[in-house]
């Protein structure tokens, strides 16, 4: 079977991909290595693209507008959302519904990890381990493969260059466990992550508690086990999760026939691993820019140009937050201290909903600037 686009990968961004294409009359198929997968993710998403993209009520598994930072001495800044909220959702639900709905566009969606992806003739033949799918044909290819996808492989696009190692753990609700039930708390800690930071991530009927780190799975695992000891946390998890995550842009994530979205184009920010947003956002501007493409012959490179005029400033600015603040416990201890600010919360929180740059007053920058500058030195 010949299609004019082969998505390859089902989470988030191909999902919507093949949503976009097949509802537009572009003959798609979806392929997914594991339709039953459990994707390793915290699953919180803002309030904007639950609204952008129509996620239905009963997806949202926690609607939390309180947030808990902790610092490495143990300080604690609550904050509270006045406008919004932080919405939880479980991956293996989440995507299922988002292939559903790319299924009921018009897209075919088929299982298969995908083996080799080759040039032929005006497009590609893509074939699947032990011929699971017989071989595809398709004359453009999406890859949404993840962090270490086959598609950027074999299309020879240029490397993740830099990877976080992330563990979860899912705890079922118990009296000593449901005390976190309610809010999102966030551990700057160097002894939870030395270079990034630890979450517990409320759902419905569990705990989502991890970390993440730039070094091994070995180290991972160990921060995580200190990390369930720091909380006091006894039980025993019913489900354990590991996964890399990228954390920078590829230097290039589009081609003359191919194009990469998600964590296969390197699309999560710096400093707090979002990669949800960022993964259906890329897959809704880079199917449309694939549209235009096959009907119009526009370049796909306007799809890499138009993402990175949106969303470039807001990796920029994030980059220069881990760089700054994550280096040692004494800076992450500013970092918390400067969260307990209104300020600096309101445009947080602002710019997290609908990820704008949100601008603030000269006053507040300059109130902002100072601070930072005093907690720099205080902890530098």
């Amino acid at each position: 079977m010949r299609y004019d686009v082969a998505v390859i990968g089902g989470g988030p961004s191909g999902a919507i991909a093949a949503a976009v294409l097949a509802t537009a009359g572009i003959s798609t198929v979806l392929i997914e290595r594991n339709l039953e997968n459990i994707k390793p993710c915290g699953g919180a998403i803002p309030l904007g693209l639950i609204e952008e993209f129509n996620i239905p009520d009963e997806l949202i598994e926690k609607k939390l507008s309180c947030m808990r930072a902790r610092s490495p001495k143990g300080r604690i800044i609550e904050m509270q959302m006045p406008n919004g909220y932080v919405g939880m959702v479980r991956r293996e639900k989440f995507d299922r519904y988002l292939r559903s709905e790319a299924e009921r566009a018009g897209a075919v969606v088929v299982e298969g990890l995908v083996k080799s992806i080759a040039n032929s003739g005006d497009g590609f033949v893509i074939n699947t381990h032990h011929d699971k799918v017989a071989p595809l044909r398709a004359r453009k290819i999406i890859g949404a493969d993840g962090a270490n996808s086959k598609t950027a492989v074999d299309l020879h696009f240029p490397p993740n260059e830099l990877k976080v190692m992330a563990m979860q753990q899912r705890f079922k609700y118990s009296p000593a466990i449901q005390q976190f039930s309610d809010t999102v708390e966030i551990w700057f800690d160097g002894e939870i992550s030395p270079d990034f930071y630890g979450w517990i991530f409320p759902k419905a009927d569990h705990l989502a508690i991890g970390t993440g780190t730039e070094g091994r799975r070995k180290n991972v695992k160990i921060l995580q086990k200190r990390f369930i000891e720091k909380l006091g946390i006894t039980d025993e998890p019913f489900l354990d999760e590991a996964a890399q995550i990228p954390m920078k842009p590829r230097k290039s994530f589009t081609q003359e026939k191919a194009i990469l979205v998600g964590d296969a184009a390197g699309l999560v920010t710096p400093a707090n691993g979002e990669g949800i947003f960022f993964a259906m956002q890329s897959g809704k501007l880079g199917a449309e820019a694939m549209i235009k493409h096959l009907n119009y012959k526009a370049p796909l490179k306007d799809y890499e140009k138009e993402f990175r005029k949106l969303y470039a400033p807001i990796f920029f600015g994030l980059e220069v937050l881990q760089s700054v603040y994550y280096r040692n416990d004494r800076l992450r201890e500013s970092f918390v201290a400067i969260c307990a600010d209104k300020d600096v919360q309101q445009i947080t929180f602002d710019s997290y909903l609908y990820k704008k740059m949100v601008p603030a007053s000269l006053g507040t920058q300059i109130k902002i600037f100072s601070k930072n500058i005093f907690h720099l030195i205080k902890g530098s």
